[in-house]
């Protein structure tokens, strides 16, 4: 009987170690990114990949505070549902700290600036000309922008009505680049993203609308405070040592 109950504690200890195993094999909770990969140098395919500024970010955030980071590509208008329903989630999407988007999720820090940019085709403007929306309507009728977007909302609210003028909305404005001079005579987006689309299009050039500078945040639930917090903290670290600066100019040279 002594033999038997050995056998057995002997066959529960090498079970119990087993599961110990399996459990220390994969003891981080994750951290739900989630982002919109047309929106380079902050997020973009790469070699079939979600690379940017924002992932080398969050990557180097998840290895600051033990999190597993999982990145989620989805379109840009649902990224603060996802980040309402998980404490555990954070937008990171080149997203501008906006009122309405403090109402339903919690703002990081500052990390990065930007203004919104005309893409047209070469010539459609002065070289230096720094474009009114009046500029840009005279030029363009149909426009292009990214659905949910900064972009989207100044060049809508600027359309007066009764004009001829209006937006048509894309997942992202790679995308609508690629309607110029047939659907659109224009697209409207943020400075680096446009500036990526025009130099891999030698038939596009881009140019600085009349507008003021905007914030970009990373944006969590709205119950995750002590985790902002931790961010705020390594993000200020970030800034201070050059180490975000660094990845915009990674990226910006992403060939």
């Amino acid at each position: 009987m002594k033999k038997i109950i050995g056998i057995l504690l002997a066959i529960i200890t090498v079970v119990g170690c087993v599961f110990a195993f399996v459990g220390c094999s994969d003891n981080k909770e994750a951290l739900q990114v989630y982002t919109e990969a047309g929106f380079a140098p902050f997020e973009y395919i790469k070699d079939n990949q979600v690379v940017g500024v924002d992932i080398d970010v969050m990557n180097y955030i998840g290895k600051e505070l033990g999190y597993k980071v999982v990145i989620n590509d989805i379109d840009f208008d649902n990224i603060l549902k996802e980040v309402e329903g998980n404490k555990l989630a954070v937008g990171a999407a080149g997203m501008s700290q906006k009122a309405e988007r403090d109402e339903v999720a919690k703002a990081s820090i500052v990390y990065a600036t930007s203004t919104q940019y005309i893409i047209a085709p070469n010539g459609t403007f002065a070289e230096d000309a720094v474009v009114s929306f009046d500029d840009l309507f005279a030029k363009a009728t149909k426009i292009g922008v990214q659905k949910g977007t900064t972009g989207q909302s100044l060049v809508n609210g600027k359309i007066k009505e009764g004009s001829a003028n209006s937006t048509i909305e894309y997942r992202n404005a790679i995308i609508a680049s690629q309607d110029i001079g047939s659907t659109l005579q224009a697209v409207v987006i943020d400075e680096l993203p446009a500036k990526s689309i025009a130099s891999d299009n030698s038939n596009l050039s881009c140019w600085k609308i009349d507008t003021a500078p905007e914030s970009y945040v990373f944006y969590f639930n709205k119950e995750a405070g002590e985790l902002v917090e931790k961010v705020n903290a390594i993000l200020e670290k970030m800034i201070a040592d050059g180490t975000i600066d660094q990845y915009i100019v990674n990226h910006s040279n992403k060939d």
